[in-house]
């Protein structure tokens, strides 16, 4: 896969962080029904793709609880490292990151 499609990438994260009952579940069932064109070596790929991204972010919101940077460094470092992310998602992971920084 050369280069994965964003909207790909944000159906994919919005998946992989969703709450409730798929909480933390594998995504590729539900990738393949919303993509059927995409293969199980794709959707492993997309998933460590974002798995890399989600870490990164957490990452970032560990640094803000120790006092290195502010809050409002968290979305502006994210939407530079993953430009292909959409707004709603990096302050979703945010807000995640935050939440286990915390914990």
């Amino acid at each position: 896969m050369d280069k994965i499609d964003p909207k790909v990438l944000n159906a994919a994260l919005e998946l992989a962080t969703e709450w409730g009952e798929n909480f933390r579940k594998p995504i590729a069932e539900r990738m393949l029904a919303r993509f059927p064109e995409l293969s199980e070596a794709e959707i492993a790929e997309i998933e460590a793709f974002l798995r890399k991204a989600e870490y990164r972010i957490y990452e970032i919101a560990e640094m803000e609880m120790r006092g290195e940077i502010s809050e409002s460094d968290i979305t502006r470092i994210a939407a530079e490292e993953f430009p292909w992310l959409e707004g709603h998602h990096i302050g979703r992971l945010k807000n995640i990151g935050m939440y286990y920084a915390r914990r």
